[in-house]
Protein backbone atom coordinates (compact mmCIF):
# COMPACT_ATOMS: atom_id res chain seq x y z
CA UNK A 1 0.00 0.00 0.00
CA UNK A 2 1.13 2.97 -1.19
CA UNK A 3 1.38 5.19 2.17
CA UNK A 4 1.45 8.95 0.76
CA UNK A 5 -1.56 8.33 -1.78
CA UNK A 6 -4.96 9.60 -2.19
CA UNK A 7 -6.16 5.80 -1.70
CA UNK A 8 -4.47 5.53 1.87
CA UNK A 9 -6.18 8.87 2.68
CA UNK A 10 -9.77 7.36 1.73
CA UNK A 11 -8.99 4.16 3.18
CA UNK A 12 -8.35 5.63 6.43
CA UNK A 13 -11.17 7.87 6.38
CA UNK A 14 -13.39 4.87 5.59
CA UNK A 15 -11.67 2.73 8.13
CA UNK A 16 -12.98 5.37 11.06
CA UNK A 17 -16.16 5.83 9.16
CA UNK A 18 -16.35 2.22 9.39
CA UNK A 19 -17.45 1.76 5.42
CA UNK A 20 -14.40 -0.99 4.97
CA UNK A 21 -15.49 -4.81 4.46
CA UNK A 22 -14.18 -6.91 7.00
CA UNK A 23 -11.30 -8.28 4.96
CA UNK A 24 -10.33 -4.46 3.96
CA UNK A 25 -10.52 -3.72 7.38
CA UNK A 26 -8.68 -6.58 8.74
CA UNK A 27 -6.11 -6.07 5.95
CA UNK A 28 -5.50 -2.10 6.89
CA UNK A 29 -5.77 -2.88 10.86
CA UNK A 30 -2.34 -5.37 10.00
CA UNK A 31 -1.08 -2.73 7.85
CA UNK A 32 -1.27 -0.53 10.88
CA UNK A 33 0.71 -2.19 12.66
CA UNK A 34 3.70 -1.51 10.43
CA UNK A 35 3.45 1.69 9.45
CA UNK A 36 4.12 4.50 11.75
CA UNK A 37 3.15 7.25 9.10
CA UNK A 38 -0.33 5.34 8.72
CA UNK A 39 -0.68 5.21 12.61
CA UNK A 40 0.04 8.83 12.88
CA UNK A 41 -2.82 9.79 10.45
CA UNK A 42 -5.18 7.16 11.45
CA UNK A 43 -4.63 8.61 15.29
CA UNK A 44 -5.34 12.22 13.34
CA UNK A 45 -8.49 11.03 11.60
CA UNK A 46 -9.39 9.43 15.32
CA UNK A 47 -9.42 12.73 16.75
CA UNK A 48 -11.74 14.58 13.86
CA UNK A 49 -14.55 11.92 14.66
CA UNK A 50 -14.19 12.20 18.33
CA UNK A 51 -14.67 15.63 18.19
CA UNK A 52 -17.30 15.88 15.48
CA UNK A 53 -18.86 13.15 18.31
CA UNK A 54 -19.23 15.51 21.14
CA UNK A 55 -19.77 18.67 18.62
CA UNK A 56 -23.38 19.88 19.31
CA UNK A 57 -24.87 22.35 16.84
CA UNK A 58 -26.38 25.76 18.08
CA UNK A 59 -30.48 25.61 18.29
CA UNK A 60 -32.12 27.29 15.46
CA UNK A 61 -34.63 30.04 16.45
CA UNK A 62 -37.91 29.58 17.16
CA UNK A 63 -39.05 32.38 14.20
CA UNK A 64 -35.66 31.38 11.96
CA UNK A 65 -38.29 30.24 8.98
CA UNK A 66 -40.24 33.81 9.65
CA UNK A 67 -36.70 36.30 9.30
CA UNK A 68 -35.51 34.21 6.37
CA UNK A 69 -38.84 34.51 4.37
CA UNK A 70 -38.93 38.23 5.00
CA UNK A 71 -35.18 38.79 3.63
CA UNK A 72 -36.43 36.88 0.78
CA UNK A 73 -39.29 38.62 0.23
CA UNK A 74 -37.43 42.28 0.73
CA UNK A 75 -34.62 40.71 -1.73
CA UNK A 76 -37.66 39.92 -4.23
CA UNK A 77 -38.74 43.85 -4.05
CA UNK A 78 -35.34 45.12 -5.05
CA UNK A 79 -34.95 46.86 -8.09
CA UNK A 80 -32.88 44.82 -11.22
CA UNK A 81 -30.26 46.36 -10.98
CA UNK A 82 -30.02 46.24 -7.56
CA UNK A 83 -30.05 42.00 -7.50
CA UNK A 84 -26.72 42.13 -9.76
CA UNK A 85 -24.50 42.84 -7.34
CA UNK A 86 -24.72 40.29 -4.39
CA UNK A 87 -22.60 42.71 -2.19
CA UNK A 88 -23.58 46.24 -2.08
CA UNK A 89 -21.01 48.35 -3.60
CA UNK A 90 -19.94 51.91 -2.43
CA UNK A 91 -18.31 54.16 -5.11
CA UNK A 92 -15.40 54.64 -2.83
CA UNK A 93 -13.24 51.43 -4.31
CA UNK A 94 -14.24 53.20 -7.78
CA UNK A 95 -12.95 56.63 -7.24
CA UNK A 96 -9.69 55.64 -5.26
CA UNK A 97 -9.15 53.10 -8.46
CA UNK A 98 -9.90 56.59 -10.95
CA UNK A 99 -7.48 58.66 -8.70
CA UNK A 100 -4.57 56.35 -8.80
CA UNK A 101 -4.76 55.49 -12.51
CA UNK A 102 -4.91 59.24 -13.35
CA UNK A 103 -2.16 59.68 -11.14
CA UNK A 104 -0.13 57.09 -13.23
CA UNK A 105 -1.26 58.63 -16.62
CA UNK A 106 0.14 62.15 -15.47
CA UNK A 107 3.00 60.73 -14.36
CA UNK A 108 3.94 58.65 -17.14
CA UNK A 109 3.17 61.79 -19.27
CA UNK A 110 5.69 63.93 -17.20
CA UNK A 111 8.29 61.85 -17.11
CA UNK A 112 8.43 60.71 -21.03
CA UNK A 113 10.82 63.34 -22.56
CA UNK A 114 9.72 64.28 -25.72
CA UNK A 115 11.20 62.86 -28.60
CA UNK A 116 14.13 65.14 -30.07
CA UNK A 117 15.27 64.24 -33.15
CA UNK A 118 19.22 63.68 -32.76
CA UNK A 119 21.62 65.31 -35.13
CA UNK A 120 23.21 62.77 -38.03
CA UNK A 121 26.82 62.32 -37.21
CA UNK A 122 28.96 64.34 -39.75
CA UNK A 123 30.44 62.16 -42.38
CA UNK A 124 33.29 60.48 -41.92
CA UNK A 125 36.22 61.00 -44.28
CA UNK A 126 36.58 57.95 -46.29
CA UNK A 127 40.16 57.34 -47.97
CA UNK A 128 39.74 55.60 -51.23
CA UNK A 129 42.37 53.47 -52.29
CA UNK A 130 43.32 55.19 -55.63
CA UNK A 131 43.49 58.44 -53.52
CA UNK A 132 46.14 57.15 -50.96
CA UNK A 133 48.34 55.00 -53.75
CA UNK A 134 48.70 58.52 -55.24
CA UNK A 135 49.84 60.06 -52.19
CA UNK A 136 52.49 57.97 -51.89
CA UNK A 137 53.53 57.93 -55.30
CA UNK A 138 53.77 61.95 -54.99
CA UNK A 139 55.70 61.73 -51.75
CA UNK A 140 57.77 59.13 -53.79
CA UNK A 141 58.05 61.59 -56.22
CA UNK A 142 59.23 64.74 -54.20
CA UNK A 143 61.66 62.86 -52.44
CA UNK A 144 62.97 61.86 -55.51
CA UNK A 145 63.73 65.46 -56.63
CA UNK A 146 65.23 66.43 -53.31
CA UNK A 147 62.12 67.87 -51.47
CA UNK A 148 61.55 67.09 -48.09
CA UNK A 149 58.45 66.89 -46.67
CA UNK A 150 58.05 68.59 -42.88
CA UNK A 151 54.12 67.12 -42.38
CA UNK A 152 52.40 64.12 -43.88
CA UNK A 153 49.01 64.23 -44.19
CA UNK A 154 46.56 61.32 -44.97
Amino acid sequence: MECSSRQAAERIVAYHAGTLDPQAEAAFEWHLKACAICRQLSAAQQAVWSALDIWQPLPISPDFDQKLFRRIAAEERLRWWQRLSPVRLSWRPAVSLAVACAALLVAFLLRTPASVPTPPAPPQAKFQIEQVEHALDDMDMLKQIGVETTHSRI
